[in-house]
Formats: structure tokens, sequence, C-alpha cells
């Protein structure tokens, strides 16, 4: 097993033995679902920061809760974006949904990605994490928080508060509508958008049956003005229709971007006559042009 895994597993394995112990604070209502999910994304937007094309995905999720707890999702993401066309990225998620009392609930969970060989997102540098949320319900709206812990080549944390409130529709015995209005913040630290890549160059021969001269090219990304910095807000009001086993959804979500996040990158060429090093301003797109955003997602479930 490669050790990038045992790490993942041992960051992991904490959660399952916790909720083995805390199950009993779960409510003895709660049953045992599968569900699957297919989902529509306009565009891909992280942390209020979009490309200069868009990425639009469909989502395919297999989802499983456990009555005690535990549950686990496995999606697949199909990039839609014309050329592009193909799976461009895999998340597995692993967690425990925790409640205590009448007001204090919230999620322990690990993630880890798995990216195509062409992909080029925005946090396509994040490989794995690990995250817990508390949430306090004031009966009125619900006051949420969520702590995350990426890993890159450095580990970012992120910081999510926001409040949101469900509110149910008039409706029938078959059938209920809901919208679920919400704001939210991301505070973080951008170590995901550092990065360090060696790779060899193939030179020229020199004559017949001679070795072909080779190079190294070193390229090491690091970000200025390093801080724990708020990313950005999102506005959304979701609409939720459910009838039987069916759920469907829409999100629209408007999201404001804060503090541009720029990038340095030195590139080093070394081979036996030498080296060469050359630096350049590589703030990505989405950081030269900051703007407020307005994306949207639809999605179908169908629980068993």
């Amino acid at each position: 097993m490669s050790s990038p895994m045992i790490k993942y597993l041992s960051l992991v394995l904490p959660f399952f033995i916790v909720s083995n112990l805390q199950a009993q604070t779960k409510k003895s209502s709660d049953s045992t679902t599968f569900s699957i999910q297919a989902e529509y994304l306009s565009d891909y937007i992280y942390n209020g920061r979009a490309d200069s094309i868009k990425y639009p995905y469909q989502t395919t999720t297999a989802s499983l809760y456990l009555a005690n707890g535990l549950f686990s999702n496995f999606s697949a993401s199909y990039l839609l974006t014309p050329g592009m066309k193909g799976f461009d990225f895999f998340e597995l998620n692993l967690g425990y949904e925790y409640k205590i009392g009448k007001k204090i609930y919230g999620e322990l969970y690990g993630s880890k990605y798995f990216y195509a060989g062409g992909a080029n997102l925005i946090n396509g540098n994040i490989s794995s994490d690990i995250g817990v949320s508390l949430n306090y319900d004031f009966v009125y709206f619900q006051f949420n928080n969520v702590v995350d812990v990426f890993f890159t080549n450095k580990a970012d944390i992120q910081f999510t508060p926001g409040i949101e409130k469900t509110i149910y529709l008039p409706s029938s015995n078959k059938s209920s509508w809901s919208i679920n209005p919400y704001v939210y913040s991301n505070f973080s630290s951008v170590n995901y958008y550092e990065s360090n890549v060696t790779r060899r160059l193939n030179g020229m021969r020199r004559g017949p049956g001679a070795n072909a001269i080779t190079s190294q090219l070193t390229s090491t990304t690091v970000v200025q003005d390093k801080g724990f910095k708020l990313l950005n807000t999102d506005f959304s009001i979701p609409l939720s229709y459910e009838y039987s086993h069916w759920l469907a959804t829409f999100t629209p979500t408007y999201t404001m971007p804060f503090n541009k996040i720029e990038t340095i990158t030195t590139n080093t060429v070394t081979s036996a006559t030498g080296s060469t090093t050359t630096k350049i301003n590589s703030t990505p797109y989405s950081e030269l042009h900051l703007k407020n955003q307005f994306y949207f997602q639809i999605g179908v479930t169908y629980k068993f």
C-alpha cells in the first residue's frame, strides 16, 4: 500500500473509532439509506475564483448513510467543456454524523481526491482533506461552522462560518417544497496555490548513436503576502422538492471574492553545462480578474 494511502487511512480511522463510541448520540429514528444523485454544475468556482474558460460539470454521486451515523459517498465528475470532455476528477468521502442534545449537530469526515491527467482545476494541488462541522440551532436560524485541513505540498486550514434557515412551504402529504436561504464565508491560508515540480527535458542528440543531452527543469511557485485571509462570501437560496423517494434541488449562488492571491514562479534549468534561473509572475487569471460570479446547480436524487 502506498504511503499517501497509509497516511490517509491513518487520518480517517480515528473518526470511525469515535463514531462507535458516540453512536448513542444519534436519534433512534435514523435509518440506513442509500442514494444516487445526478447533478449539473454550470461553472466550477472555488473560493469565489473562476477560470477564464467555463468548466460545467455533470457529477454522479453514490451515498450510503448508516443508522449509527457513519456515512460514505463517492462521486465522479464529467467535464462538459467542448474539446475537453471527459471524467476530470473523483472524490471519496468517509465520515460520521453526530448530534449532541437537541441543538448541536455536525459531522467528522475525511476526503480523498483523484484527478485526471489533464485536469487543470484551481484547487488541483489538494490531494486530501479532513474536517469537522459544528452547528447550533437557534430555532430562527442555524449557525454553522466548518474547519478543514487540506493537504497539498503544505497543509492548508480553512474556516467556513455561515447562517442558514430551512423554510418549509405549504405542500401535500405526498410531496413537500422547501427553501434554504444561507450566507457563508471562507477564510483560508492559500498554500494550495504553491507547487514544486521537477521534470526531465530531452535535448538534441550530438550524432548517430549518441546519447541525448538531457536537462532538468525545476519550477517552484510561491504565494506572495501569505496569511489567513477572507477569500469569498456566498449567498444562495436553494429550492428543494421531495416526492416519495425522489428529491430535486435547484441551487443558485452569488459569490463575492476578496483578497487577490499573487504568485511568483521560479524556473531553473539545470544541465551538464550549468543552470539558468528565471522568475515570472504566475498569478492565475482567476486572481488577476477577480469579479463577482453567479452560478447554479441542478440535482436529482433517488433514495432507496
